[in-house]
């Protein structure tokens, strides 16, 4: 009996990650009636990472109202697996809150999450797992950290607006009233890119067009993270400008590393999402008990090496000496770096030219169509 272990990511504004595997599983069916299929859908630290983990190891969901990314209220929801919670900061401070007209990051917070993630370490986690994919903001994780407790005053002494209007406003930062001071909290941020907080590939070059910035914000917001990353060098010794991965979500990653380890009983770290995500669904152990990996995400091109799921499977799948074949909405790469990758080979699911809208509609049959006719060369 032939044995596939389907691990695929998202299709994103097509398929959820259970959805894909779900039609890849069909498509071995349909080319090999008799195969052994295990479907474990991934993210790589993307928006909908928390709740692939909360679902992969069964952690009890719950709903929380937080404040959204323009204030208002949203439900946002965690999982709890006994100490531990896994929970997405697109789902209370995610760009898909905001109709595309109001996104605005000069305006927009990551209160929410913050207040998200007091709600998880009040039920009583004491590891929290954050995917930052998918976020509305390039505040340096300030709203985030001030939900907790902490202040960030300006050369005045006032408190700084949220949103990244007010990050470039920050003089000093004062930990005393965080809410976590003296708790034993671990949090743990699941990234998807490798993107510094500053420079040309930095948080607000890359991200905050993205995120509805006009290009004299994205210059504005660039000095306000330098400044905000220079007031923490400063005022705490930490150098967060060039970490890697500090881009990520508008600078949350770098903003809450550079402040919250200096909160006693915190430690905050930066981790590979798709590394993590691998390691937590027990991926490995599946992966040595079958024949072939089918993985996929929505594009495959140059991006997709540097910390996407693809890359993280191969790598996975190169250890355990296994062969994988990946599929992709579009696939931008060349063979030879597929063989670099790990990867035997790549299948785009479109039959020819087509539209966006085309590709989002049919999604589901031509994935289904292609992994079909990919398994059938598969020798029995």
């Amino acid at each position: 009996m032939m044995r596939f272990l389907i691990v695929p990511d998202k299709f994103k504004g097509c398929m959820t990650a259970l959805e894909v595997a779900r039609a890849m599983g069909r498509g071995v069916r349909d080319a090999i009636p008799s195969a052994d299929v295990r479907l474990i859908p991934l993210a790589d630290g993307g928006d909908g990472t928390g709740e692939i983990l909360s679902c992969g190891v069964g952690a009890r969901r719950r709903q929380v109202g937080v404040k959204g990314p323009l204030g208002g209220r949203v439900m946002a929801g965690f999982g709890l697996d006994g100490k531990r919670a896994f929970l997405d900061m697109a789902s209370a401070s995610g760009l898909a809150l905001i109709p595309a007209a109001k996104r605005n990051p000069w305006q927009t917070s990551s209160f929410g999450t913050g207040q998200l993630l007091d709600a998880a370490v009040e039920a009583g986690a004491e590891q929290v797992v954050m995917g930052v994919g998918g976020s509305a903001t390039v505040d340096g994780g300030l709203g985030m950290m001030k939900a907790l407790g902490v202040r960030f005053l300006d050369v005045a002494g006032r408190e700084v607006a949220d949103g990244g209007a007010g990050v470039g406003r920050v003089c000093k930062v004062e930990l005393e009233k965080c809410v976590w001071r003296g708790r034993r909290v671990e949090l743990i941020i699941l990234a998807d890119v490798w993107n510094p907080l500053l420079g040309p590939f930095g948080a607000a070059p890359v991200f905050a067009p993205q995120k509805g910035a006009s290009p004299a914000m994205v210059k504005q917001l660039a000095k306000g993270l330098e400044r905000f990353a220079d007031v923490l060098r400063k005022q705490f010794g930490v150098k967060i400008h060039r970490l890697r991965s500090g881009g990520a979500a508008g600078g949350v990653v770098a903003g809450l590393i550079g402040v919250l380890n200096q909160v006693k009983g915190v430690k905050v770290r930066v981790v590979d999402g798709i590394g993590h995500v691998l390691e937590v669904l027990q991926v490995e152990d599946a992966m040595r008990k079958t024949d072939w990996v089918l993985t996929a995400e929505g594009q495959l091109d140059g991006q997709t090496a540097r910390g996407k799921t693809i890359a993280g499977v191969a790598s996975l799948a190169r250890r355990c000496r296994k062969p994988v074949a990946a599929f992709a909405g579009r696939v931008a790469v060349d063979p030879g770096t597929l063989r670099r990758m790990g990867v035997r080979a790549a299948f785009p699911l479109a039959p020819g030219p087509c539209s966006l809208e085309e590709s989002l509609k049919n999604g589901h049959d031509w994935l289904c169509r292609a992994v079909a006719n990919a398994v059938a060369l598969i020798p029995g």
